[in-house]
Order: structure tokens, then C-alpha cells, then sequence
């Protein structure tokens, strides 16, 4: 065989193979292209009832475009509506969807962007899910920065948003739990919130049992929404249970804790266990141990609606071992409390929500005893700051004093229905009240003496020694006199009281 016949042959050959590889690959195009029609969930169509079955809602797109490298999509103006709803429960104004070819054939979507999404959710919604039961995408990370999500309540100045900076979801729409992280305003009192962990299984029957857990941190919340007391409020803690009932353990530091009518403020820390409701919001405080200047408080308590569907706080307080002058200090315009000495009591209070001022909306009523007590100067001007030092070096001749009382706090009005002092040389019973606001005192009962007046120099006879000797200068054999105290409290009155 000569050459160019071994050429033609060779030449043969060749062209056959290339027609056959050509055709190979024509049906290898031609398959994936079966497949990819088959398997593709980009299109505009399956993408809006995937969406629409994942939700439960009607869905609706300002506009769609798909991409293919990567393999996704993009809509705008994105929105998910109810039937029979007269407004949408969720916009999204940019929605990106990506997935790695590996993961569209195990029905999973690698990143789901949603770019100023504002989402509503009622009560009702943590009752019952719209979801669909049935076979859904799993998103492997959902990114949704700058988002807005508003609770619902039953009057619109009920409503809480929260403006997310951050939030990312990991394992979303899978049947076990779903890895979060977060950072947002937190509406009341407002500080930065970061808060991360899982929830899940998804309870589609009760959104409101399904489990959830993790850990959180706010940072420098702003106390002065609340009006009548300021300062800043860090705390942190972690959380665990179910959305109808988380049980959280924490604490918190607030640096200068102030009543705003004075200006006056002691430091205030606190660690505590405690129960939240997502679904209404309720707190109930199983345990509180509170360091409120030198004073180491106990409590319990809660923050919740009450039959008028009211929100209160309503605290059980115990002290067995405080400063009386820290007690008093953040209520009183003097920078100096008029009583030193340790104090013990039980405490009842209630805040009522709404805007009235802290001290008239304040209702308390409290068991008190304070051992060791000395009356400080009038007008002794001292720094603020001296208040939460501790107590001066006492002359050691100088009489102490104990008080014990029972009071109760309403409309701006301390009343006192009972107050006993007594020291070596008296002993006095006290009924009226102090206005907290007025600062006006209205005092009286009765004063035991042991010893003449004019022999009195210190403990709680001096204070009625002047006023009270031209009486006892013409009854002497007297023990028992009538008295009261009136004024205010930078400049009262004793006296007699006839």
C-alpha cells in the first residue's frame, strides 16, 4: 500500500472519531440540558412557589432576572402576603439567591441574601404557622442585614420594632435546628443587642414550643425611656427553653443608677434567673440578688399585664444588711441623707406602666428597722460622691438612735402609719406622712423622756429641747408629750402638739 493511500485511511479514521466524539458531546449537552430544565429551580415561576409554599403566602416580584454563573436569581421588590390580609406581612427590596451546582441536586440553597427586609408578626403567629409542611429548599446561610422586624400588639402604641445591623441563619429549613447570630437595637431601653445560638425543630403545629437557646450581651442601654430614673444599663447572660417560656440567667451593672427628680444616683448591680415570654412579652423574676449602693437586696418578682391589661413591675424586695443613707439618697435634693445607720426591711413595690413621673406613679409599702442611727447636720454641704463612702468616725459619747416603721408610698406621698425611735434618754411614736415630690413634712405622736430637757444635748430629745422645755418648766413630773414635726424637709418645725 503506498502512501497516500495509508494517508486517506488514516485521514478516515480521524474523521470518524471526531464525528463521534462530536455527537457524544451533542448528547451529553443535549441530556444536561434535560436535566438542567428538569433539576433548574431558578426560574421565575419555581421560584415564586417554592417562596409562596414556604410561606404560606401569595408571593409577588417587582422584578426578575436568573444568573447563571453562579447558578441563581435575583427579584426586587419582593412581596409576601396573606389571603384575605389587607396588608403584606413581609417586603424585601432585594432578594439574591445562589447555590453551588453540588448542592441544587440535594435541594439545598447556598446563600439567600435579603437586602431591606421589614418583616410583621402578630401574637397570633406564634399560635399557629403558616408554613408549609411539606418538601422545602434548605437555605445553608440566610444574610439579612439592615432589617426591621415590628411586633404587632393590640393597639399600635403597643407596637416594638427592632433594626437588625446584622442577622445571619445557618441550616434554615432543615428539619433539625438553625444556627443564628445577631445584632440589633433593642427598642426598651435602647442599647446595642448581640445575641446568638440555635432554634429548632421547627414546631409548625406551635411556633411558640419550639426550643430555642443561646447567649446574649446589651451594651449601654439608655434607662432614661423609662421616665423619672436614668443612666446607662449593660447586661449579659444566656438562654434556654422555648419561645412561650425562655429561662434566662444573667446580670446586670448600671454605674449610676439616678432618679431624675433629684439628679441623685448610687450604683446598682444585679444577677438574676428569670422566665420570658416571646409571645407576649411577660418577665417573671424567680431570683434577684441587687447590690443598690451599699445596700445587698434580695427579690422576686415580675413585669407583666395585669386584668386591665396594664403592664406593671411588681417586685418583692428584702434587705439585711444596708445604709439607711443609701436608701434615702436618690429620692432626697439634700447631698446629704438627715439619717444615717444600718437598715433592714421588706419591701412591696409596683410600677405601673405609663408616662407619669417615676415618683407619682410609684406604689410601695415596706417594714423597716434602723439600728444605730445618728441625725446629721442641716445644711452640711458635702460632694455627691461622699454619699457612698463610709460612715464618719462617731463621737464616741453621742447617742444612737433605732427606728422602726411601716410605710406606704402612693401619688408622690410617703404615709407612715407607724414609727417608733428610741434611744438611752427617750422614746418617741410618730403617724402622717412625707411628700416626696412637696418634700413637706406632716408629723406627730407622742415623746417619752427619762431625763429633763435641759440636760439633753444629743439623740432624738434635743431635736424638740428648745420648743418643749418652757412645757416642762411648768409640769415637770411630765413624761409623756404630745409633739410634731412640720415644715419641709430643708427647714422643719418641732413643737408641741396641742
Amino acid at each position: 500500500m503506498n502512501s497516500v493511500a495509508m494517508r486517506s485511511q488514516t485521514g478516515g479514521k480521524t474523521r470518524k472519531i471526531l464525528l463521534t466524539s462530536a455527537a457524544i458531546i451533542v448528547v451529553l449537552f443535549l441530556a444536561a440540558a434535560v436535566v438542567a430544565h428538569h433539576y433548574w429551580p431558578f426560574a421565575e415561576s419555581a421560584v415564586r412557589k417554592d417562596l409562596a409554599s414556604d410561606t404560606g403566602a401569595t408571593v409577588r416580584f417587582g422584578s426578575f432576572h436568573q444568573t447563571l454563573f453562579p447558578p441563581g436569581c435575583v427579584a426586587e421588590n419582593v412581596v409576601f402576603q396573606h389571603d384575605g390580609s389587607s396588608e403584606p406581612f413581609m417586603t424585601v427590596q432585594k432578594l439574591t439567591i445562589r447555590a453551588y451546582p453540588s448542592g441544587m441536586f440535594r435541594n439545598h440553597v447556598s446563600l439567600v441574601r435579603a437586602e431591606g427586609l421589614h418583616a410583621i408578626v402578630s401574637r397570633s403567629d406564634f399560635k399557629k404557622s403558616n408554613y408549609s409542611q411539606g418538601k422545602t429548599s434548605i437555605v445553608d446561610r440566610l444574610v439579612a442585614d439592615d432589617a426591621m422586624l415590628e411586633l404587632r400588639r393590640d393597639s399600635p402604641q403597643q407596637n416594638i420594632a427592632f433594626a437588625f445591623h446584622k442577622l445571619t441563619m445557618k441550616n434554615l429549613g432543615d428539619s433539625g435546628t438553625v444556627e443564628f447570630a445577631a445584632v440589633l437595637d433593642n427598642p426598651m431601653p435602647r442599647g446595642l443587642l448581640r445575641v446568638s445560638g440555635e432554634f429548632g425543630p421547627w414546631k409548625g403545629s406551635d411556633v411558640a414550643e419550639t426550643p430555642v437557646s443561646g447567649k446574649y450581651s446589651l451594651e449601654q442601654a439608655d434607662l432614661s425611656v423609662f421616665k423619672g430614673i436614668a443612666g446607662g444599663l449593660s447586661s449579659n447572660g444566656e438562654f434556654r427553653g422555648i419561645f412561650k417560656q425562655m429561662e434566662i440567667a444573667g446580670s446586670t451593672s448600671s454605674p449610676q443608677f439616678e432618679i431624675t427628680k433629684t439628679h441623685h444616683g448610687l450604683p446598682l448591680e444585679t444577677q438574676f434567673t428569670a422566665s420570658v415570654s416571646a409571645t407576649d412579652g411577660d418577665v417573671i423574676l424567680h431570683q434577684v440578688k441587687a447590690r443598690f449602693g451599699r445596700n445587698q437586696i434580695e427579690a422576686q418578682g415580675s413585669i407583666a399585664r395585669g386584668p386591665n391589661q396594664k403592664r406593671s413591675a411588681i417586685l418583692d424586695l428584702r434587705c439585711e444588711r444596708g445604709r439607711i443613707e443609701d436608701v434615702f439618697y436618690p429620692f432626697i435634693h439634700s447631698p446629704k441623707s438627715p439619717l444615717t445607720g444600718d437598715v433592714a426591711f421588706t419591701m412591696k413595690v409596683t410600677i405601673p406602666s405609663g408616662h407619669e413621673p417615676f415618683l407619682e406613679k410609684l406604689e410601695l409599702r415596706s417594714i423597716f428597722q434602723i439600728h444605730n442611727a445618728r441625725f446629721t447636720k442641716e445644711r452640711t454641704q458635702e460632694k455627691l460622691n461622699e454619699i457612698a463612702e463610709g460612715p464618719k468616725q462617731k463621737n464616741p459619747t453621742e447617742t444612737l438612735s433605732d427606728f422602726e416603721g411601716t410605710v406606704a408610698v402612693t401619688g408622690g406621698v410617703a404615709r407612715f402609719s407607724s414609727l417608733s425611735v428610741h434611744d438611752q434618754g427617750a422614746a418617741a411614736n410618730f403617724h402622717g406622712s412625707f411628700g416626696l415630690i412637696s418634700e413637706r413634712v406632716n408629723m406627730q405622736g407622742n415623746l417619752k423622756t427619762a431625763t429633763s430637757l435641759s440636760k439633753t444635748t444629743s439623740g432624738i430629745s434635743s431635736v424638740f429641747a428648745k420648743v418643749l422645755e418652757p412645757f416642762f418648766k411648768k409640769r415637770p413630773h411630765e413624761t409623756v408629750v404630745p409633739v410634731k414635726i412640720g415644715g419641709t424637709y430643708s427647714h422643719p418645725s418641732f413643737g408641741l402638739n396641742m
